[in-house]
Formats: C-alpha cells, sequence, structure tokens
C-alpha cells in the first residue's frame, strides 16, 4: 500500500477526531443487538493505532481500527486473547489509543468508543487475563486519541480529539482527578516521564506542553512551547532519564531532540538521505543509549528504521524493514525494540536490528489496487485480484468451481472511459466532475475508482467512505457506507453485479440496481485459505481450517464484552457450498430464499439465541503422555439452550463415543484408547439451535506398548438388479465391481494385515435396513487400529443439498426415492461409529459426482453434496459418477471409476517410492486415470471427486 494512502488514513482518524462534535450524534442508550459480521484470522484486518506493554515487557496489547485489541506474549509472539469492546457499524468501536497497567492485569482501551449509544466517548477496561470488561470511564466529549498509565500505576492519561485536550483519572477509584481543556486543536501524543513526576503532551496546535503531577494526581503546567521542527508534532517521548525529549513530525522530516525540563532545542538529529516521507513514529531503547525514528519513509514499499546513538546526532545507521509504515514503537527489555505498522503487523527487532517475532498481515493489500488490476468474467463469476499493492502476486477465484487458479482468460477490466460520459478528477481527488458538474461528496471524502456500466446509463465510485451509484446525467441513486473504504470497482456486464475490492482485504458482490451485498470473498494472505459468505450468514470454504476466518461480534451492552461466534460454530446449518456457488445465478435468489426457509439466517439465529453457544471446560490436562487408556474430563454449559450431543474428532474423523460415564452437573468422562503416536482430540457440543461451542484441544503423546497388528475390513455394496425397473436400467455393473473391489482388496491385503474381513451386500440383499444393518455390525468389529474399506456402487442422487445413496428397496417418485433412501445423516451417523480414523469410502454411483465441464461449466451439486459429508465426517471420500454411456459402456466389464480403483489397488500409485500405497497416492491414480480414461472413451472433460483427509495412512505395499 502506497505511503500516501496509510498516512492520509491515519492523518484522516485524526482529523475526524477532530469534527466530531460538529457531526451532533445523538446517544441511542445501548449498543445494538444485531450481531456484526467480522473477520477473524488472528490478527488485525485493519491499521494497528497503538501498542503497549506491561513494565516488564511480558505481553503486548496491540489496538487496531478494525474494532479489535489483541493480547500477545511478547516472548513468542503468540495471540493470547482477543479484546472486544462494543461496536457498531460505521466508527463506532475503532481503536486507538492502548495502554496497560505496568503489572499487566489490566487493559485500557479507547477511539470512537461509545459514542452512538453515550454521545460521549468511553475507556473500555479489561482484565488482561480474561478478557472480560472490568469497568468502563465515560461521559468523555470526544474521541480518545491517546492513553498512557503512569509508571506507578496510579494514574490513567487520555489524550483526546478536538480541542478537548487532556484528562488524569485516578485508577483505583476510576475518578477524573484533573484535565486540561484548553487546546486549540487535537492531541497527537502523550508520555509519563519514568519517575511518573511529569507527564508530556503534543498536539496539532503545535505546541508542547509539560506537566508535573502532585500528589493528589492534579495537573501544573510548568511549560508549554511551539515545536520548531515543524508545524504538526506527532510524537514526543522522554528519555528514560529523563534529561532530554524526543519530538517528531508529521508534517515535515525533522527530529528534535530538546532539553527534557526547559523544552529548548538540544540538537537535530541527522535526517540526511530522507528525502520524501516523515519520521513520525520514534522511541528510546530502555536504557536510553539509542534513540529510533520511524513512519512513512522507506523504499518500494517497506519502512526504513533510523537510529542514532544518544548524544551522537550526526551518526545513523538505517534498518529495512519489510513492513510498511510503522505506527508506533515501544523499547523493550534487554534493549529490545516492539513495533506496529499499518499492515497491519507487529514484531520484535533484537538490539542487532534482527527480526526475533514477527506477525504480519493476514489479508490480501487490496487497498492500493485500481480498477485495471481488479478483472472480473462478464458474468462476474470469476474476479482477478493481486495478493500484493498494485495487483502484484495475482490470482483468479472461480466461484462456480470454488477454486483460486491463474487462469487470466476471459477477464476483463472496469471502464473507466466513455464517449458518452466525461468523468474526470476522479483518481484520488476529493471534486470529481461529470462534464463539468461536481460530483457530491461528503466533506473530505475522497474517491478512489471508477466503474461505468455498459451502455454508460450508470456509474460507480468507490470513494475512501463509500460506494456510490450516479445516473447518467450525475443524479445520485445511491450510496452504501464502506467502513475500510473501495480501492477498486468493476461491473458485470449485464450490470446486474457490482464488484468491489474494500480495504480490509475483501471482495464483495454488490447488487448495481440497489447497492445492496449479495456475496463476500476473503482471501488469506497464506495463498490457500479462503472463505465466503452471504449476508444471511451461509458460507463456503477453501477447507475446515478456514471456517474460522469470520464470524459474528455480539454486542452484550456497554458495560460487558462482547461475544463472539465463529462461522466454524455455525457449521451445521450454515455450510453451504453448493448456494455460495450458485448464487450469482439467475435463480440464485429463489435458492437463497428456499435455504433461508429450511435453515433460518444466521443473524436472527444469534439475535434469538445472544449468541450464547454451549461453552466446555476441560478439567483433565490438555497435554497427555500415556501408554494405555486414559481418560478425559470436561464440563459442559448449555449456554441458554439445551445441548443435544457432543462432537468428537481424532485427528479430524468424527468419531461416536459409548455412553458417557460420570456424568454429574454436566461432568462428563470419556476413557480413549488411541494408536501408538501423536494424536488431536477435537471436543465440541452442539445445542439444539445449532450452535456449536468452541473445540477443546487435547494432544495424546500415545507411546508403543503392546502393539496389535491391524485387520482389514472392507464392506463393499453393489447393486444392478434394482426393484425398480427404470433403475435397474441405468446400470450394469455395479455388483460385479463390489465383488471385484472385494476380491482385490482380500488379496492385497493378505499379506499384510492380521487379518482381513470382507463382507459383500449384493442387490437385493442391498436394502435400506440391510445397508444399516451391515455398517453397524462392521461398526461393532473395526477396533482403533484398523483399517475400514467402505464402497457403495449403485444409483445415488442430491435430495435438500445432500447425498442419498438408492437402495435395492426404493422405487417410484423422487419423494418415495428420497424416503426410502440412505441418507446423508444416515452415513454420517454410521461412519462416525467406525472407531478407527483410517477409513476410506469409495461412492461408484450414478449421479454421484459428475464434476466436469459438461454442464456449462457450473460446478455440480453432487460435488457440493460430497463435499459437506466429507467435511462433517473428517473422512476421506473418493467418488465417481456415470451417465448412461459410461454406465453401460464400462472399461474392461467394469465401471470407469471401478476400472480405474482395480488398477490403484492392485498396487500401481507408489508415488514417493516408499513401498507403500497410500489414500493419498490412490486419490491422486484416480484422479489423473479416471479423467484420462473419461477423454479417451467418451470425449467427457470429467474429473472424480476426492477429499483426502489429514490422517492418510497405508493401505498395503505396492507392487
Amino acid at each position: 500500500m502506497p505511503f500516501r494512502h496509510v498516512i492520509r488514513a491515519l492523518h484522516g482518524a485524526l482529523m475526524v477526531a477532530g469534527c466530531l462534535l460538529l457531526a451532533g450524534s445523538v446517544a441511542a442508550g445501548e449498543p445494538g443487538s444485531k450481531p456484526i459480521l467480522r473477520l477473524e484470522a488472528g490478527m488485525h484486518s485493519a491499521a494497528i493505532q497503538s501498542v503497549t506493554t506491561d513494565a516488564q515487557g511480558r505481553w503486548a496489547v496491540t489496538a487496531g481500527e478494525d474494532k479489535t485489541a489483541r493480547v500477545w506474549d511478547v516472548t513468542t509472539g503468540k495471540p493470547l486473547a482477543v479484546l472486544r469492546p462494543p461496536l457498531d457499524e460505521g466508527n463506532e468501536g475503532k481503536l486507538y489509543a492502548a495502554a496497560l497497567t505496568p503489572d499487566g492485569k489490566t487493559a485500557a482501551l479507547a477511539g470512537w468508543t461509545g459514542w452512538d449509544w453515550d454521545g460521549k466517548a468511553s475507556i473500555y477496561l479489561f482484565d488482561r487475563a480474561s478478557g472480560q470488561l472490568r469497568g468502563r470511564l465515560s461521559g468523555l466529549p470526544n474521541v480518545v486519541r491517546f492513553l498512557a498509565y503512569s509508571p506507578d500505576g496510579r494514574w490513567l492519561a487520555a489524550g483526546l480529539g478536538g480541542t478537548s485536550g487532556l484528562r488524569v483519572f485516578e485508577v483505583a477509584s476510576g475518578k477524573l482527578v484533573d484535565s486540561d481543556p484548553n487546546y486549540a486543536e487535537q492531541t497527537s501524543s502523550l508520555a509519563f516521564s519514568r519517575d511518573g513526576k511529569r507527564l508530556l503532551t503534543s498536539s496539532y496546535d503545535r505546541k508542547l506542553r509539560l506537566y508535573r503531577i502532585e500528589g493528589s494526581g492534579r495537573l501544573q503546567l510548568t511549560r508549554s512551547v511551539e515545536a520548531n521542527g515543524g508545524q504538526r508534532p506527532f510524537a514526543a517521548q522522554f528519555s528514560p532519564d529523563g534529561t532530554r525529549i524526543a519530538v517528531g513530525f508529521s508534517d515535515t522530516r525533522v527530529v528534535q531532540v530538546i532539553d527534557g525540563s526547559k523544552l529548548t532545542d538540544v540538537a537535530r538529529a541527522n535526517t540526511m538521505g530522507i528525502d520524501t516521507g516523515t519520521l513520525s513514529s520514534l522511541t528510546w531503547s530502555e536504557d536510553g543509549r539509542r534513540l529510533y525514528a520511524a513512519g512513512r519513509w522507506g523504499l518500494e514499499n517497506r519502512s526504513t528504521l533510523r537510529r542514532w546513538p544518544a548524544g551522537d546526532w550526526q551518526s545513523p545507521h538505517d534498518l529495512a524493514l519489510d513492513d510498511e509504515l510503522l505506527t508506533a514503537l515501544l523499547p523493550l527489555p534487554r534493549g529490545e525494540l516492539l513495533y506496529a505498522s499499518a499492515g497491519p503487523a507487529w514484531g520484535v527487532l533484537t538490539v542487532s536490528g534482527t527480526q526475533r517475532v514477527q506477525r504480519t498481515a493476514t489479508i490480501a493489500d487490496l487497498r492500493s489496487q485500481s480498477s485495471d488490476q481488479i478483472l472480473i468474467t462478464p458474468d462476474a463469476k470469476r474476479v482477478r485480484f493481486g495478493y500484493r499493492s498494485s495487483g502484484k502476486e495475482a490470482r483468479t477465484f472461480d466461484l462456480a468451481s470454488r477454486s483460486l487458479t491463474d487462469d487470466a482468460a476471459r477477464l476483463i477490466a472496469a471502464r473507466t472511459s466513455s464517449p458518452e460520459l466525461l468523468i474526470y478528477n476522479w483518481k484520488n481527488q476529493t471534486a470529481p466532475k461529470l462534464d463539468r458538474r461536481a460530483l457530491e461528496l461528503a466533506p473530505g471524502e475522497t474517491a478512489r475508482c471508477l466503474a461505468i456500466a455498459e451502455g454508460s446509463a450508470a456509474f460507480v465510485l468507490g470513494t475512501d467512505r463509500k460506494l456510490r451509484l450516479f445516473g447518467r446525467d450525475g443524479s445520485q441513486i445511491w450510496e452504501r457506507s464502506i467502513a475500510d473504504g473501495v480501492s477498486a470497482v468493476n461491473i458485470s456486464a449485464d450490470a446486474r453485479y457490482m464488484v468491489a475490492a474494500h480495504g480490509d482485504g475483501t471482495i464483495r458482490w454488490h447488487r448495481l440496481r440497489d447497492g445492496n451485498e449479495t456475496l463476500a470473498f476473503y482471501p488469506h494472505a497464506d495463498r490457500k485459505r479462503w472463505i465466503m459468505w452471504t449476508p444471511e450468514g451461509f458460507f463456503a470454504s477453501s477447507g475446515a481450517d478456514a471456517d474460522g476466518l469470520i464470524g459474528y461480534h455480539i454486542n452484550r451492552g456497554r458495560d460487558q464484552a462482547s461475544g463472539f461466534v465463529s462461522a466454524a460454530q455455525l457449521r451445521e446449518r450454515f455450510y453451504r457450498p453448493a448456494l455460495l456457488s450458485r448464487r450469482l445465478d439467475i435463480d440464485g435468489d429463489t435458492l437463497l430464499a428456499d435455504a433461508i426457509a429450511r435453515f433460518g439466517d444466521a443473524r436472527l439465529l444469534l439475535t434469538r439465541s445472544d449468541g450464547r453457544a454451549p461453552t466446555l471446560e476441560l478439567l483433565s490436562p490438555s497435554e497427555i503422555y500415556s501408554n494405555q487408556p486414559f481418560e478425559v474430563r470436561f464440563k459442559v454449559v448449555d449456554g441458554g439452550s439445551p445441548v443435544e450431543r457432543a462432537i468428537y474428532r481424532i485427528d479430524g474423523a468424527e468419531i461416536e463415543m459409548p455412553a458417557a460415564s460420570g456424568a454429574n452437573a454436566g461432568v462428563i468422562a470419556r476413557t480413549l484408547d488411541l494408536q501408538p503416536g501423536r494424536h488431536e482430540l477435537l471436543i465440541s457440543a452442539v445445542n439444539r439451535l445449532g450452535l456449536e461451542s468452541l473445540p477443546l484441544r487435547v494432544s495424546a503423546d500415545v507411546l508403543a506398548g503392546s502393539l496389535v497388528e491391524p485387520t482389514l475390513h472392507v464392506l463393499a455394496i453393489g447393486i444392478a438388479n434394482y426393484r425398480d425397473a427404470t433403475l435397474a436400467s441405468a446400470v450394469r455393473f455395479p455388483a460385479d465391481d463390489a465383488q471385484a473391489i472385494a476380491r482385490r482388496l482380500r488379496e492385497q491385503g493378505a499379506a499384510h494385515y492380521r487379518q482381513v474381513n470382507v463382507q459383500t451386500l449384493l442387490n437385493e440383499r442391498a436394502t435400506r435396513d440391510g445397508i444399516r444393518a451391515a455398517l453397524a455390525e462392521m461398526a461393532g468389529k473395526v477396533l482403533p487400529q484398523d483399517v475400514f474399506v467402505f464402497y457403495l456402487a449403485g444409483h445415488g442422487r442430491i435430495f435438500d443439498g445432500e447425498y442419498h445413496f438408492i437402495p435395492y428397496d426404493a422405487q417410484g417418485s423422487a419423494d418415495a426415492l428420497r424416503k426410502r433412501s440412505v441418507s446423508h445423516d444416515d452415513l454420517r451417523r454410521l461412519l462416525t461409529r467406525i472407531r478407527s480414523v483410517k477409513s476410506i469410502t469409495l461412492l461408484d454411483t450414478c449421479s454421484a459426482g459428475l464434476f466436469g465441464s459438461r454442464r456449462g461449466g457450473r460446478i455440480s451439486e453432487e460435488k457440493d453434496a460430497l463435499e459437506r459429508l466429507a467435511r462433517l465426517t473428517g473422512r476421506t471420500i473418493l467418488a465417481a459418477t456415470a451417465d448412461d454411456r459410461m454406465a453401460l459402456e464400462g472399461e474392461g466389464r467394469h465401471g470407469a471409476f471401478a476400472y480405474t480403483l482395480l488398477e490403484g489397488l492392485a498396487g500401481k500409485p507408489d508415488r514417493n517410492g516408499n513401498r507403500l500405497v497410500d489414500v493419498r497416492e490412490l486419490a491422486a491414480h484416480v484422479q489423473d486415470h479416471f479423467s484420462r480414461l473419461a477423454r479417451k472413451n467418451w470425449g467427457y472433460d470429467q474429473r472424480p471427486f476426492t477429499s483426502v483427509a489429514s490422517h492418510t495412512f497405508a493401505l498395503f505395499p505396492a507392487r
């Protein structure tokens, strides 16, 4: 992101603070109860404005414009907690200031906080360890820009926006003990001397003010001078011994050193070589031997940190950082330096300048991408963007296939010129015009981007605050507030949708006719994970590890910490990938309405429940080392709605547990017998409303005891001779294929397993009850060390977005087939009873996995249904389908999928040369060979469905 944009945003926050009282806000009483969707990737999603530590430098608290504060372990960089004050749409909740008590127990947070409901600003006091809100200092006449605790922890100072000046509170009582409202402009910094007897402020009225703090906390102004290094002093800091003060400016490149008592000039630090930018953030090292400064200065969007030896102001040393504009610098013990940036990012530098800790941004940097860098297909179902500024490291997201690719074909840039419309002064300007007519913006609002619809009937203007649609004559049709601003816009060829790159790293689709958001997409900066969602809460993601990248903030009043419910906790109801892929289709609104009728709206569900999901408390150790079965104990609190069931996932696979032992006052105990090795156990609980708790995590290192050789269990089901003649006429090979698969597994497994247990269920024996009974019987035999292979061949159908297998005895209408099917819920429930995580399900069913381009590029509902089944069960699933020709013609007297499987099960796909065939290698073999076979024999571009669980395992030796 170019520095000019960042510094303008930061200074804009100051200017907004200065103008706040003129807005005439009216108190609304209490924070709103509507859940507010937020990004949650374990890091801030907007500029970090403040960072603070305890006296010993153990914990850091960062506060950002994304309306969260985050607690970190300074030694490791590990996140410890997220502090969530009440917030609302717009500016309410943006945090500009944070301070941690010297003992690290209490974090004070403030900014644009409380104004929307109190008509005054508040300072929130959080318990650092628990994240609970312990108190609130209210009634402040403007937003809070800076906070600082005195070194003895007795006083809390607050620097305010506008002309409201300074306030000092007694920490023990929370009482306001003194103030100085006589400021001509906003406060720009404040700092206590290390002995706690003096307080220093800077202000945009150009003045530096030095106060003596009396024993009662009263302020005595001892000096007030105009800084002469620039018009806008931005930071002023005492040296540790209090004899010197360093001053940085936001409008010049001067670093001024002045006397700590008289405020008279001592020196100007050498800033030669800094031809552009400023050094507005600065700090002294903990021992006072060095002065550091940084800010809007650097090369190629990298900040450069300049360091001077104290007293030798003409001998600077520069250190380049990977981060952008540095917004805060703070000394740590042992000469280390803590920094924060607008990236957003933070880190720790050693005294030698090496990076010891670095937490980088988790968002794609869309803030400086222009409309010729956000490309879309004419239907807006594919969008290309850059992960880095100016469109660098570009990828294309395909909504239909829900995939990230490098394909840039058939993508178009936004139209920014038209013979019919003369629009100018729209690029980073405050006065855009249409044919000499001013396009009205709010005071201080800056236009960023433009897109003109086909036919030039309308155009969209994106600004640092809003999206605006104008008609051909320049009249505004609608406007939508965008908290983080918009950097690029584009419009679909049919003018149904407008695609916007938002400053928070998301790409959003808005209906052009009214500006309402339809769909949103967040690509994580790791270039792998992503999540997309609708405003109603339905979502799809790249994998289970991405489900938690968004969630809902839930206010619980002015005096309580807010709640947060992750999308991962709503997975049971709202993970609907098929719906997301088709959201922009012509019938997308109808599909959405149907989904809402069946599953509800996440916002209404959370409002009704107050977002109170069940909570679990682990009563046994979270790290276990054992060579025998061990017990896990935990307590369940329902949160207001009865808990219906607990979910146990071992290495990602959902496993049903036997009835709880010792259940008392919500305490549950489970005895686990796991195989040797390291395992992760996740335990969660789901209530009647479908809200899932946050999971408990238990890591278990199981030591090798007396090893028991595994057994291979195979259940192969094939139906060709359906009772229903129509169904029977459409398939030929399923029964023979099931026998062939069973035979191949028996042969291959004989030399590798202690025992091979094979059961086949063919034709008339494969009724719904027969299949359920066979799976239940198999579940009783499979032990944790065993391997289970489940093969299903016959007809499969999708009902209500979920996969159903059609048994022998189903016949008649679609509704009759659904009622007699082996449903998604049946399969999920029966698979969870398999106690081994080493399981693989092979679905060779007609209409069970047509995932190619024969449907006009639209991803099939079959894949979506299977993806949902795989996600919820955590099991490996391989599937493919056959149309009439493939089902009847086959290959080598087998169905095409069975033929490919038989090749793989013969031991061919040992790709890594370890002389073993594992499920990942089998999946890769099936992907490659099935696709090749479909192309060669039938001319189809068809791919099988493969979802390989994280716990891959070997099936048998290669040949």
